[in-house]
């Protein structure tokens, strides 16, 4: 706590209270009077600012006192540590009692969903390596299977547009149709007949098989007739020569440069060394661009089987009955661990709270706190006691100077009071007690001790945490093992 301003000197107060000018004006006058019994009106002035000066002095060093004796105090908290150890382990036992209320619906669920999962499973004849297919997204699935058709339309698009009179408008609009024939119809059907082939039951898995080989077929048949379609366009598709029975004749019948005369060229030269019909080929392409548009279906077709045999379950009440049960093993998971964060922030408080109370009750920062204070309110008291002689010599002094003005200008005899020097009598404040903090040796033994006993409660209370984590992982884990 910040103190006073030190005390004026004697020449402060002597100009504070003009004492020269009043000394000279009263001496003049031959006043005080020489049977004035004490101070006159100025000399009380002066003594009463020096009285009010040295009982703020004083206030100011009883509040420092206050302060550095409750300093010396030992801090005895509220709590007692073994009642608050034993309040926390009633609460983690506490929390024992609510994951049992908790956490039994849940367990009961998870074993409903497990014997629903059994049931079903008994129903398909699978065994215990059989793993349930969970699908992906409704979206991801529709934004696949677009991205597909959206490749394909494109690209048949493109090529059709490059010889019809709409553009590529035209093109795009025509392969539409096609994209979704190939990728939603002929996909679908593939993906579910061979999922069929993997079935139980032999009659199914002929079908399966049977209609594999029906859809491979159509789609096969369905871009071989796209392909066709695209070399029938007028710009794209020149009349044959009417005899090619030979490689050298094939190849004489191509003239000119461009994209189409270099795939007719390309074709003959995948028949090299074959005699070649008369009449030609009734499902031969005329170009790589053909052969490249076939292949393009084909393979989105595939794709799209693919997707769609991954999309279809088939047994779709075995897939749901196993992602029925997880959610429920997740939902018990969740519950057991928010129990257990729960506990857990029960244990962190009550070691926290040991800690702190041990902290307040450390011998040895005690020791070292109430040293310092009681050395510093023997510097206070010091000081305040310098203060007081420093402030009444200079009363004195400044009062003496006003009489000894007032001496050298009066006529008559002086006041019998000024026989006597001005005293000011005041009570200082007595010395502190030193309080009964023993040594710092002493301290020590007494904080080691302290602490043997905090690290008892420590691990009782850890003791009590683990036991209730056990009691509720066992209840949790009832329900899954």
């Amino acid at each position: 706590m910040p103190m006073p301003n030190r005390p004026p000197a004697p020449s402060d107060l002597v100009k504070r209270f003009d004492l020269l000018k009043k000394g000279h004006e009263n001496g003049s006058f031959n006043l005080p009077p020489a049977t004035q019994p004490g101070l006159d009106s100025v000399e009380s002035e002066v003594e009463s600012w020096c009285h009010s000066y040295h009982k703020e002095r004083l206030e100011a060093y009883r509040k420092d006192r206050d302060e550095l004796t409750g300093r010396m105090k030992l801090e005895r908290p509220e709590e007692d540590a073994d009642a608050m150890a034993e309040e926390h382990c009633q609460s983690m036992k506490a929390t024992v009692g609510t994951a049992k209320r908790y956490l039994s619906p849940r367990r009961k669920a998870v074993e409903d969903s497990r014997e629903k999962l059994r049931a079903v499973m008994d129903k398909h004849g699978l065994d215990e390596t059989a793993t349930p297919r969970v699908p992906e997204s409704v979206a991801k699935f529709a934004g696949t299977l677009g991205l597909l058709i959206l490749i394909e339309t494109l690209v048949n698009g493109f090529f059709f547009g490059a010889h019809m009179s709409g553009g590529l408008l035209g093109g795009t609009s025509t392969a539409v149709l096609i994209s979704l024939i190939n990728v939603l119809g002929l996909g679908w059907a593939a993906g579910m007949l061979v999922r069929m082939t993997a079935h139980r039951h032999d009659l199914v898995r002929l079908f399966g098989v049977l209609g594999i080989l029906v859809v491979l077929a159509a789609a096969v048949l369905l871009n071989l007739f796209v392909a066709h379609f695209r070399d029938a366009l007028p710009d794209d598709y020149p009349p044959a020569p009417e005899e090619t029975t030979s490689l050298e004749d094939c190849l004489s019948g191509v003239t000119g440069e461009g994209p189409v005369q270099a795939g007719r060229e390309a074709r003959c030269l995948m028949f090299k060394g074959h005699d070649i019909p008369r009449d030609g080929f009734s499902f031969a392409l005329d170009g790589f661009e053909s052969y490249i548009l076939m292949a393009i279906g084909l393979m989105m077709f595939g794709w799209a089987a693919w997707k769609w045999w991954r999309r279809q379950d088939p047994y779709p009440d075995f897939s749901q009955a196993a992602q029925d049960c997880e959610r429920a093993k997740h939902d018990l998971d969740a519950s057991e661990g928010d129990l257990l964060e729960e506990l857990e922030r029960d244990r962190k408080r009550a070691v926290e709270q040991q800690e702190l109370h041990a902290r307040k009750l450390d011998p040895v920062a005690h020791y070292d706190r109430a040293s310092d204070a009681y050395d510093e309110l023997c510097k206070r008291l010091s000081e305040c006691r310098e203060d007081a002689e420093y402030l009444e010599k200079s009363c004195r002094s400044a009062i003496a100077s006003y009489r000894s003005e007032n001496r050298a200008l009066r006529t008559e005899p002086e006041p019998k009071s000024w026989g006597a020097d001005w005293t000011a009598n005041w009570k200082l404040p007595e010395a502190p007690i030193k309080p009964d903090i023993g040594t710092r040796t002493e301290a020590k033994i007494r904080a080691a001790e302290a602490k043997a006993v905090k690290e008892l409660r420590i691990k009782k209370l850890n003791d009590c945490y683990k036991e209730c984590e056990t009691d509720i992982r066992k209840n949790a884990r009832s329900a899954v093992s």
